[in-house]
């Protein structure tokens, strides 16, 4: 049997493999299709896929834009089959590029400011791209010794959320996202729904709000969604008329997130979102 991994990230953002990387990789374990879908970001598409159709792998092209839902609650939408050459889409990621920047220049003084002496320039070095994150300068805090892993600097007390150095972006609605993807000719999906601050089932007259804005798939297989969890949102693509997709989060070595081949989503789902697309 034929699989995809639909959810994969680069060093175009957060991920510790160059997008080639990755695609080599996980052609070398079997799969079939893949897809990179950078945090607001498309910076690795081409080289992902020039690396994809020299390896035999088909690698769909995406992207992973965050959100915030009611002020309060972050959440992901995946986009995929986009037309990441936009100008629309180079625009919109640019401002989050700059917001990405002067998100990472506060939360380092802030750092700073409790005794946290890391340094900008080798945060922007270590990212090795436009893109800044967190995720960046919780490694410069493990490469300097203040703390033993990037978990330890995800909590209250450094740069979690509502941590101490702790600071805000820029972040688009969801309804937003969904239509900037449709926009783009893409499939928007609702990234790993057991993982948000409702709890594991997200109440259905959010899911139905999100489909009424043009919400097309959930990613239903993902590394910690339980089997209740993926039967209850089975169910409401059932119910919603939902592509399924799944994915790993891969990000790569050191990351916590680099099992190759730990989701394998069955060829037959693609073959699905490929029918929603010519339809």
């Amino acid at each position: 049997m034929e699989y995809a991994d639909l959810h994969l990230h680069s060093t175009a953002s957060d991920g510790t493999c160059p997008p080639g990387e990755v695609v080599r990789k996980f052609a070398e374990t079997g799969f079939s299709i893949i897809s990179i879908t950078d945090h607001d970001s498309v910076a690795g598409i081409d080289e992902a896929v020039s690396a994809g159709n020299e390896l035999g792998i088909e690698v769909i092209p995406g992207i992973e834009l965050s959100t915030i839902y009611d002020d309060k609650e972050e959440i992901h939408i995946l986009g995929y089959y986009i037309d990441w050459q936009s100008d629309k889409l180079k625009k919109t990621l640019d401002n989050f590029l700059y917001s990405r920047k002067i998100r990472a220049e506060k939360i380092i003084k802030k750092l700073n400011d409790i005794g946290v002496k890391i340094d900008k320039d080798k945060v922007f070095k270590l990212a090795g791209s436009e893109f800044i994150g967190r995720l960046h300068i919780a490694r410069a805090m493990v490469k300097e010794g203040y703390v033993k892993n990037v978990s330890e600097a995800f909590t209250e007390k450094y740069i979690g959320r509502n941590g101490r150095a702790y600071v805000e972006r820029f972040k688009m609605k969801p309804r937003e996202a969904i239509e900037l993807i449709l926009e783009l000719g893409g499939i928007p999906v609702l990234a790993h729904p057991g993982m948000y601050g409702w709890g594991e089932c997200i109440d259905e007259k959010i899911i139905k709000e999100f489909v009424d804005n043009g919400l097309v798939g959930i990613e239903i297989f993902y590394p910690c969604h339980s089997e209740l969890v993926r039967n209850y949102y089975l169910k409401m693509t059932q119910k919603f008329n939902l592509l399924v997709t799944g994915g790993s989060d891969y990000h790569g070595k050191g990351t916590g997130r680099d099992m190759v081949g730990e989701i394998k989503l069955p060829i037959y789902y693609v073959d699905k979102m490929k029918a929603r697309i010519n339809r």
